[in-house]
């Protein structure tokens, strides 16, 4: 089937439907959506990509109540922080991710990064554990604030696309992001000129093998616009000009099928 004119960065625009739902799923949070509920997900039969199709506006919930039905206010931020940060390292999801990401640069010192879409903060405040230069791009405010104020964390409030500095970065990561925009590639492409030449960009996104468990897993999550393959990580950064240094399947330990990459330029 061919999906709106979208054509796969493998070239192929005939998509296979794998899921639909026509209400919302139990688990979801009720955002405030003006049209009737109808989503589903396709997938290319050629490197396994798996798109998202919606008939209502996604930037609208972002704009609206998505914060406050996550979070209600910063309080609840820093109750989500607050667990989070005190998970062992084999309950913990992002203690995992800095322990990858260290080990792939073997202790090299005085290092940098910036995080895009840093969220509540977690990953910079461990990586400033472990004496990185932490920076952040978030696009909520709140998040933003919470990281300036509390974790002493500079976090920008604005998109990657309008982010000025003349420092270059040693990594940019795109922790659980590239699934939530529309053109992975382009953010990719946005982000190089703010990388060293032997700088890496690191990211994670939702691997499309999950969906042998179901479509109401949180994989499939109404904001999630893509999950991702092996193969479509290699096409998708080769597109953005880059080679794939790693790539690989994981579970997390909070259960969630991820594929974790290192990506560095041409």
């Amino acid at each position: 089937m061919k999906l709106n004119g979208i054509l796969c960065n493998c070239k192929n625009q005939y998509l296979t439907k794998i899921f639909s739902y026509e209400k919302k799923p139990k688990k979801e949070k009720n955002f405030d959506i003006d049209k009737k509920y109808r989503r589903a997900f396709y997938q290319c039969n050629i490197c396994d990509h798996i798109y998202s199709k919606l008939n209502f506006k996604l930037k609208n919930i972002y704009k609206s109540d998505y914060f406050e039905k996550t979070y209600k206010d910063i309080n609840g931020v820093k109750k989500r922080f607050n667990y989070v940060n005190k998970l062992k390292l084999k309950n913990s999801d992002n203690k995992n991710r800095v322990l990858r990401i260290n080990r792939y640069f073997q202790n090299k010192k005085d290092l940098s990064v910036l995080d895009v879409g840093s969220g509540i903060g977690i990953f910079l405040y461990e990586m400033k554990k472990k004496n990185w230069h932490c920076s952040g791009l978030e696009m909520d405010e709140r998040y933003a604030f919470f990281s300036n104020k509390y974790l002493k964390i500079k976090v920008q409030n604005k998109k990657l696309q309008n982010f000025k500095t003349k420092k270059k970065y040693d990594l940019i990561s795109f922790n659980k992001v590239l699934e939530h925009v529309p053109n992975p590639a382009n953010l990719l492409k946005c982000a190089k000129s703010f990388l060293k030449n032997d700088g890496v960009i690191y990211i994670e996104v939702p691997d499309g093998k999950v969906k042998k468990l179901g479509k109401f897993r949180d994989e499939f999550c109404v904001d999630h616009l893509h999950l991702f393959s092996l193969a479509s990580i290699s096409i998708l950064s080769t597109k953005a000009g880059f080679n794939t240094e790693l790539a690989k399947r994981i579970i997390d330990p909070s259960g969630k099928y991820t594929i974790y990459s290192f990506l560095k330029k041409k």
